[in-house]
């Protein structure tokens, strides 16, 4: 009787942190987007003689249909339409979080933006965690390498993608050679494809290479350290405000502790980063930086 390798149940997709990161901001920015239009609009009610229809159906059916299209349509760019449109639904989804935690069913419920900016954070350390892991199993290239080569057959494959899918058909080692043949080779002479953009095309290639360049000036930089160092002396002052004025705030005073919270740990990381920069370690600066970006 052969025994038969135990193969993982769970195999990493090696593409994921692009896909997250487009669900996490898809997410943040649709909260962010329908708090402002119902704070601009005095909080409407759409439907009428009783009825009330909820945002939050319309994130939960955005969600399904992500989900849907997961489930019936292959390639990248699917998931990626789908990161979009579920991140999208996700974040209306959430913003209703006050209405099913309080017996009011209270949309204005405080402490819910906080339970809200906790979840985030808690998807963001998530993904994080994902990005950190570098070594993966023979299986794991080898499923990625197979998914490359589908996107190839229904779309085509650029000079990145291409060279993505030599390194993990080489890191598939004898699992590879033994589905595939030496496939590497043949991959290598295939000439990467450069598709014909069109006028929107070319122009959004032009403006991306030029905000390129603008993010690589050396003043561009420094602006940007700047402009951290300025937001985390606000959130310390704020702090410091907070602090010392308890209990001097006129009646029914509302502080907004969620807010706060994000401003001062978001200073926080943008302090450590500057202590990387003093001691000359540019690149953990930088990481540093950004996770200061995202925690605000």
């Amino acid at each position: 009787m052969d025994n038969h390798p135990v193969r993982p149940f769970f195999i990493r997709n090696l593409r994921a942190g692009e896909l997250l990161e487009r669900f996490l901001v898809s997410a943040v920015a649709a909260l962010l987007a329908v708090r402002f239009f119902l704070g601009l609009t005095g909080f409407p009610r759409l439907g009428g003689g009783g009825l009330h229809i909820a945002h939050m159906l319309w994130g939960g059916g955005l969600m399904v249909a992500a989900l849907l299209v997961l489930l019936g349509y292959l390639g990248q760019r699917v998931r990626r339409t789908a990161a979009v449109v579920g991140g999208i639904g996700f974040g209306l989804f959430i913003d209703e979080l006050g209405k099913f935690i309080t017996s009011d069913n209270n949309y204005f419920f405080r402490p819910a933006i906080a339970l809200i900016y906790v979840i985030f954070v808690l998807l963001f350390l998530w993904w994080r965690s994902l990005e950190r892991h570098r070594t993966w199993s023979e299986e794991t290239y080898l499923a990625n390498a197979l998914m490359l080569l589908q996107d190839t057959a229904l779309h085509d494959l650029d000079p990145s993608e291409k060279y993505r899918l030599l390194q993990w058909l080489r890191h598939s080692g004898r699992l590879g050679t033994a589905l595939l043949g030496d496939v590497a080779p043949a991959v290598a002479e295939r000439p990467a494809d450069l598709p014909d953009v069109g006028p929107i095309g070319a122009r959004l290639r032009w403006t991306r290479k030029w905000i390129d360049r603008v993010l690589r000036a050396r003043w561009t930089g420094r602006v940007a350290i700047a402009v951290l160092l300025l937001r985390s002396l606000g959130a310390v002052v704020g702090s410091l405000a907070f602090v010392l004025g308890q209990g001097t705030g006129e009646p029914g005073e509302a502080v907004d502790l969620p807010l706060l919270l994000a401003a001062t740990i978001a200073g926080g990381l943008t302090l450590v980063g500057l202590v990387y920069l003093l001691l000359r370690s540019r690149i953990r600066a930088l990481r540093w930086f950004k996770r200061s970006i995202l925690a605000s």
